[in-house]
């Protein structure tokens, strides 16, 4: 399912002529995946779906996630999809060394600036298993973690259909993603009924 939502994902961006396309990079083995976890001695086991998205592109190359600008990098609000030693670098900081989060939320997407993470939770004891975290620490609404997709497959589609919806697009003068907020929202909600993010903001309405 998540190499099937990858493909369409990619023909979305293709016909949005988003610049990501230009950033990512090849994709790595399962084998590969866990080898860079155990070296860096993250204790997690990713589902399938996340080794299937890695399988599919690793992220966008380090030197790019930290030089290019944000806007052109993102796939979503907020969201940029990092190398996947990037992100380990951003748990050894967040989780290990900081505790800004639990243990076993692992980063998928970040912001590239400003603290906003969207994390899948890879415990399997936990009600949010599989699904993914939204985590800011600049967002006034939101303390610590909330659940904002319902699982990384409805992540995907999720992004698939704003870009479908033109609630993403790109300007022929501009390389950053340009979102029309309420569509995204309106989306963003109905494609993932299970999450918190939606009702607690429905709390400050």
């Amino acid at each position: 399912m998540i190499v099937e939502l990858c493909e369409q994902l990619l023909l979305e961006l293709e016909r949005a002529k988003s610049p990501v396309l230009s950033y990512l990079q090849p994709g790595i083995s399962e084998s590969e995946v866990d080898s860079r976890l155990k070296s860096a001695n993250i204790d997690i086991v990713f589902p399938e779906e996340v080794h299937a998205l890695y399988g599919w592109r690793n992220g966008i190359n380090n030197e790019d996630a930290e030089t290019k600008t944000l806007g052109a990098l993102r796939l979503f609000k907020l969201g940029i999809f990092v190398s996947l030693d990037f992100s380990i670098s951003n748990y050894l900081e967040w989780v290990i060394q900081y505790d800004y989060w639990p243990k076993g939320l692992f980063p998928l997407f970040d912001s590239g600036a400003g603290g906003d993470y969207y994390l899948i939770d890879t415990n399997k004891q936990s009600v949010t298993h599989g699904m993914i975290l939204y985590y800011s620490v600049s967002n006034p609404y939101f303390q610590g973690t909330s659940s904002i997709f319902d699982s990384l497959d409805l992540c995907l589609t999720t992004i698939i259909e704003c870009y479908r919806a033109k609630a993403y697009y790109f300007n022929p003068d501009s390389s950053a993603l340009q979102i029309e907020s309420p569509l995204e929202m309106a989306i963003w909600r109905k494609r993932n009924p299970n999450s918190e993010y939606y009702k607690i903001l429905d709390q400050f309405k």
